[in-house]
């Protein structure tokens, strides 16, 4: 029997070190991120922890080291999303409304930035998710693909309109990631999804759908 003793990517070896010994041994999924994720965050997970807030926004980034679905009594999936950066963990809950968003983000070791309303429920902080930015560096990397940009109205995105999204964008595999700009009455608030595209035979089924303005080309 020849036994493989060629080495494993290093993301699947921290992978396997994390589910068998309950432990990174070899090194840290974040070694080497650090100016990443302080470029994407206002503050450490450890930090805000440390800080007596219960209120308000924060952003944080760091490692996702796990994802618990979940269903409402009305029928709709949410998610509990495990963040860890190098020194802390904290629970993100991610609502219907914006799970429908991001689902396609929410990947075991993916490396994230998150803002979202600090949440105190018996002295427990956790996050109520409402953005996420998928940090993970080897996939652009691996694809020099500009991203395609799409907007929409905040009014407009509801259960039929991201089912539509969806499978227009599985209709279209490609190597271009899909950044939605969602326009509120204050801000635009910029998810990336989670399916990569082909730029040019995506946009007139998108334009077709919901309509010229949507579509704002490949950036």
């Amino acid at each position: 029997m020849r036994i493989d003793d060629s080495e494993w990517p290093r993301k699947q070896l921290l992978s396997t070190e994390r589910e068998m010994l309950g432990m990174y041994v070899s090194a840290h999924p974040l070694d080497g991120t650090e100016h990443i994720l302080a470029a994407h965050r206002d503050t450490t997970i450890p930090d805000l922890l440390a800080s007596g807030r219960t209120e308000g926004t924060v952003r944080l980034a760091g490692l996702i080291t796990s994802v618990q679905n979940k269903v409402t009594k009305q029928g709709n999936a949410w998610a509990i999303v495990n963040l860890a950066d190098r020194d802390g963990t904290i629970e993100i809950l991610f609502f219907p409304a914006v799970y429908q968003l991001v689902l396609g983000a929410l990947v075991e070791d993916s490396v994230i930035s998150v803002q979202g309303r600090i949440n105190d429920r018996d002295g427990a902080i956790s996050i109520f998710g409402q953005e996420l930015q998928v940090l993970d560096v080897t996939a652009a990397e691996r694809s020099g693909a500009a991203p395609v940009q799409l907007e929409f109205p905040y009014h407009r995105v509801n259960e039929r309109m991201v089912g539509e999204l969806k499978w227009i964008m599985g209709s279209h595999p490609g190597e271009s990631p899909v950044h939605l700009l969602v326009r509120g009455p204050r801000k635009t608030t910029v998810y990336l999804l989670g399916s990569m595209v082909n730029a040019a035979t995506i946009a007139s089924d998108i334009k077709g759908s919901f309509g010229q303005d949507t579509w704002h080309g490949v950036s």
